[in-house]
């Protein structure tokens, strides 16, 4: 790992913005992956190594994903020791339900149809996809992380400008990203995917209502955070490439 974090509080032009997550120790970047390659291939090393480790590699489709083209920002958590242990990225807002990497893991089964419908239905106030979210096994404060993680759905909708969030999630994960308003649709049908030891679920998030369906510890959180990545920015507004 070769990223290092800068003390500065302004923002280095290779950031959209950043800031640090005392519950965790980790410093928080958020960029684009042409902005910042070598946080870009770090973030991207640990998510195939995660998602290797657990058997499900093929799931992060590296191959597609690694030029960045479609992820519109990504997050990194960085250690005090400058190695990236966890992130998230984003896809989006979408003009079309069928930009949604979701669609293909629903593919010719039940409940694909309502899944383009969910999708379709929340365009016009806008939709961003949250993708390949992981956080390293062996870190320190390994559960506070990965509530960090659940506040990064948030911050994307305010980065990008959308109302809704959406991503797919194993069944035994959903209660980690309920923390911060995220419900699982009713409407689209479970799926084994990626084989049959998962039941992986659509869950979406709605910025005018998560603040009621939040964990209470995670409200105040998000209020510091997103202060800091406030302060952090000096950018213009951001244009995800899905949309331009």
């Amino acid at each position: 790992m070769r990223t290092m974090v800068s003390a500065a509080p302004t923002r280095p032009d290779n950031e959209i913005g950043h800031y640090f997550d005392p519950s965790s120790g980790c410093q928080v970047i958020v960029a684009r992956p042409a902005e910042h390659p070598q946080l870009w291939t770090d973030y991207l090393d640990g998510a195939r190594a995660s998602y290797r480790g657990h058997g499900v590699e093929d799931v992060l489709d590296y191959d597609r994903v690694v030029d960045g083209r479609s992820t519109a920002l990504f997050f990194a958590a960085v250690s005090q020791q400058g190695q990236v242990v966890g992130g998230m990225r984003a896809q989006g807002p979408y003009l079309m339900s069928n930009q949604a990497q979701a669609l293909e893991e629903w593919a010719g089964r039940r409940g694909s149809r309502q899944l383009r419908r969910e999708i379709a239905m929340r365009i016009p106030a806008g939709i961003v996809e949250m993708k390949t979210g992981w956080v390293a096994d062996d870190v320190a404060r390994r559960s506070e992380l990965t509530a960090a993680l659940a506040r990064f759905f948030i911050h994307a909708l305010t980065l990008l400008r959308a109302r809704y969030a959406m991503c797919t999630v194993a069944a035994h994960a959903v209660n980690r990203w309920q923390s911060t308003g995220g419900v699982v649709s009713t409407k689209v049908a479970p799926v084994a995917y990626p084989d049959e030891r998962y039941r992986t679920r659509l869950m979406l998030w709605d910025k005018q209502t998560y603040p009621q369906l939040a964990a209470a510890e995670q409200l105040p959180l998000l209020m510091v955070e997103a202060a800091q990545l406030v302060g952090s920015q000096a950018a213009p507004p951001i244009l995800s490439p899905l949309a331009a």
